[in-house]
């Protein structure tokens, strides 16, 4: 068997070596790259793209790139003098102001209502416009697109003012409405109506209508 010894060990050997070999090369690779800056780059590449600040810098740099020139746009549509503010802010102003003279109550809530109707008008017939300018200049060089493109965001504006308003006013009147205070009080009238009316029909107190007894006819 001593013979064979060197042939059955070569398998083993060349595994040896070729491990050996390996770990030499690895050694000299790191040793490389540890001696200049390799590693170091790399392992703050890594942190940084673990931490995600590589992506949110990509991210960011991309968003800038699209959305400046939207900016861009959407700002050119706004009204520059007082004379384009006045013809895209009065119709609103008007609107807003009857909203508020209709409105039940004091003077405060009229007041809410009035404001909340006017800005919210304003503003969305504002930022309709822009988005569209924004989005397609060209648009906007058709009178009826720019027409009923405020008015869209006109009314959405108005809807949202519109909850806002309401908002203010349950704060300021108690958890309701002018609105609602009225709607709950002709409830309450009609129910006395109905009650008066059938309380008469069963011998009860008769029902009192002013304005038959007024005319003697009652």
């Amino acid at each position: 068997m001593a013979p064979f010894a060197p042939f059955i060990a070569l398998p083993f050997l060349g595994k040896a070596v070729a491990f050996a070999k390996g770990l030499a090369g690895a050694k000299a690779a790191t040793s490389v790259m540890s001696g200049g800056k390799v590693v170091p780059a790399l392992v703050a590449q890594a942190k940084a793209f673990g931490s995600g600040q590589a992506a949110r810098e990509t991210v960011k740099r991309m968003a800038g790139d699209k959305l400046a020139p939207f900016g861009s746009r959407f700002m050119s549509t706004m009204p520059k003098t007082a004379g384009e503010i006045g013809m895209r802010v009065a119709p609103d102003a008007i609107f807003g102001t009857l909203a508020g003279a209709m409105t039940p109550g004091d003077l405060g809530d009229k007041l809410i209502a009035g404001t909340t109707a006017t800005v919210g008008g304003a503003a969305g017939g504002l930022v309709g416009r822009g988005l569209v300018g924004a989005a397609a200049p060209k648009l906007l060089n058709n009178q009826m697109v720019d027409i009923t493109t405020e008015m869209v965001g006109g009314l959405s504006g108005d809807m949202a003012g519109q909850g806002v308003a309401d908002a203010l006013l349950r704060l300021k009147g108690g958890g309701t409405t002018p609105y609602e205070k009225m709607a709950a009080e002709q409830q309450r009238e009609l129910e006395q109506q109905i009650l008066r009316g059938y309380l008469s029909g069963k011998g009860g107190y008769p029902s009192n209508d002013y304005f038959l007894q007024e005319n003697g006819l009652g």
